[in-house]
């Protein structure tokens, strides 16, 4: 009991005279406690995370030796962590791996499923920094697991979420990376900088996709965050998104201010990776402005900056400390394996001294069982053989079945136009004979080109994105009017070609009316703006002539070129076709169609339309 008061007696007087935390990080900290270690790392991690100094190199060491001192092994491997961070960031992989390893052993025997997680994701983040990205995925495999075990409400969650985006775009799966992080958003108690995290990460995919007017939608929200940060990665980072968004978006003057901006604030330090990308962006900056000059000199400093990267990573000893790692694995797993042949030997002596014992009675019995064996062998042989058989037979039927629908699904998305949904010209020109009348009848095949009016307005003023909402929702009202035999082909652009089989030209007359109606009041919505849409027809019937072939089907489609010409000089918004044909043969179709309006004048092209104004315009 003596003995125990005055171990405490001399601690305490130890631990008095340590000197308080001085206010700059850098300062050498004396601990007093046990319980003042964590405030202690605190406050070194604030300093590491704002500044990655790496005159916090000794500091960090010191505060690993009194953890380990202590006996807190938490503090030690978290300092462990902060010194393993600042080493991968001067090139010394090697010796970044070695303590991040030694904090993953304490966190195993600490078995705290948090602190767990936290080593992995540092762990993972060495692994993205070697483009080791299937060994950062074995690692978030096992997070997966230990996950399960936090409360659902876990700050944690949202930074697990974090460095599955980052593994996700390190793999180029934009898409994915998009969906974890919408996912994360959505989680509570997040902290600010995983929130600036997530929304950089976020800008990275969207520029990767060329969506650089999001992208500058984000900034300026991470902007408004980060305000008041002293964290310089993060705030470079800002930059050098800020300068690719300028030049995706073809403001070059900005790009070059804040990619020469950001650039400045990269000296004396080691953002490599950082001033290289700011050196390829002030690059192709000045040579979009067609200044080469300029152009040249950051492209030649890019090229070093990467040179030296790429160097830093090939010198580390990195495979070296690996090799050693499974040296000592293979090396326990033959002490186990040796230790398991010494067991099994011992039981196989005890095993022949019982068969010598019993040797002729059991050479009996072995060679009956033997027999036995083998006659089951070889009728399960046969029987096997016979299953065998019969299951490749049903997987070469499967597979064939399978191919058989893959070849239709294939030609069936060489038939159609993959904005719309309609069908293309491929199309058309492969099943056109499937559509023509066979025989003179009373029903004919109706050929109608349909034309978006001022579909060019739509995209000038909504934008691109709009004009495809258009078109698709187009095609869907087309489809809701027609027939079920009907077919829709995308012509070209916003034109669309409609074919009518087996109809009469009268009844093609009332369907075109229903699809001009519902055309010009659809509620054609993008962006919750709605975008008032009307439509052109010019249209005509397959045969024109009832006793003389005068057009094939070509040409039959540019008379209703023709007609769709009236209807849209006409006004647009209405429909125009040539029905019938009272022509002799002496006329060529080259002659019929560029000479429409005469041949409507002298009453031999029987033209409608629904209205009259276009009607007597043609007419007179």
């Amino acid at each position: 009991m003596i003995k125990l008061t005055t171990r405490f007696f001399a601690l305490f007087v130890i631990f008095t005279c340590f000197e308080v935390i001085s206010k700059t990080p850098t300062a050498k900290v004396q601990t007093k406690s046990f319980a003042e270690l964590p405030a202690k790392l605190e406050v070194y991690k604030k300093a590491v995370f704002s500044t990655y100094d790496l005159k916090l190199l000794p500091n960090l060491k010191a505060l690993e030796q009194e953890a380990k001192a202590l006996d807190n092994k938490k503090v030690q491997a978290e300092a462990m962590l902060l010194i393993a961070l600042l080493q991968r960031l001067y090139g010394d992989y090697r010796e970044s791996l070695i303590l991040k390893q030694g904090a993953l052993d304490i966190a195993i025997e600490l078995a705290e499923p948090a602190f767990l997680i936290n080593v992995y994701l540092s762990i993972i983040r060495l692994e993205l920094s070697l483009e080791r990205n299937k060994q950062a995925a074995e690692k978030m495999q096992s997070i997966d697991i230990l996950i399960n075990q936090l409360p659902k409400n876990s700050h944690l969650i949202s930074r697990v979420y974090l460095w599955k985006a980052r593994l996700f775009f390190a793999q180029e799966s934009y898409l994915q990376t998009s969906y974890i992080i919408d996912e994360a958003l959505k989680k509570e108690n997040m902290s600010k900088k995983v929130y600036i995290d997530l929304l950089i990460e976020k800008v990275k995919v969207k520029l990767k996709l060329g969506k650089f007017g999001i992208a500058q939608e984000l900034l300026n929200q991470i902007n408004q965050v980060n305000q008041g940060s002293q964290i310089q990665h993060t705030q470079l980072v800002i930059k050098v998104l800020q300068a690719e968004a300028y030049l995706q978006a073809g403001m070059f003057a900005k790009a070059i201010l804040m990619a020469q901006d950001g650039l400045q604030s990269t000296f004396h330090t080691r953002f490599l990776e950082e001033q290289a990308q700011l050196q390829y962006t002030l690059a192709s900056s000045f040579a979009q402005i067609q200044d080469y000059q300029w152009a040249h000199l950051y492209l030649k400093r890019y090229a070093f900056t990467q040179k030296a990267l790429d160097l830093q990573k090939r010198n580390n000893k990195l495979l070296q400390l690996e090799a050693r790692f499974d040296f000592d694995q293979q090396r326990q797993q033959l002490s186990l394996l040796e230790k398991d042949n010494a067991l099994k030997e011992q039981k196989i002596t005890q095993q022949m001294q019982a068969i010598e014992n019993t040797a002729l009675l059991q050479q009996r019995v072995i060679l009956i069982v033997v027999l036995l064996f083998t006659l089951l062998f070889f009728m399960y042989w046969r029987w096997q053989n016979k299953r065998t058989l019969k299951m490749l037979e049903q997987q070469v039927a499967q597979r064939t079945q399978e191919l058989a629908i893959r070849n239709k699904q294939l030609q069936a998305l060489s038939y159609t136009d993959s904005l719309t949904g309609a069908y293309n010209r491929h199309f058309l020109f492969t099943h056109i004979d499937e559509y023509l009348p066979t025989e003179i009848l009373t029903e004919s095949t109706i050929m109608c080109l349909i034309d978006i009016d001022f579909f060019k307005r739509v995209n000038d003023t909504y934008g691109h994105s709009a004009g495809d909402t258009v078109l698709k929702s187009f095609v869907t009202v087309l489809k809701q009017t027609i027939r079920q035999n009907d077919v829709i082909i995308r012509w070209g652009g916003e034109e669309f070609l409609l074919l009518m089989p087996n109809i009469s030209r009268d009844s093609a007359a009332e369907i075109l009316e229903r699809i001009r109606v519902n055309i010009e009041t659809y509620e054609f919505i993008d962006n919750d703006i709605n975008i008032p849409i009307t439509a052109s027809f010019g249209f005509t019937s397959y045969p024109l002539h009832r006793s003389v072939a005068l057009l094939d089907w070509e040409q039959t489609i540019e008379l209703a070129d023709v007609c769709l010409y009236m209807s849209k000089n006409g006004g647009r918004n209405a429909w125009v076709g040539v029905t019938e044909a009272n022509i002799e043969n002496t006329l060529s179709a080259e002659e019929i169609v560029n000479g429409t309006k005469q041949l409507i004048e002298q009453g031999k092209l029987k033209v409608i339309s629904n209205r009259e104004d276009i009607l007597s315009t043609v007419i007179n």
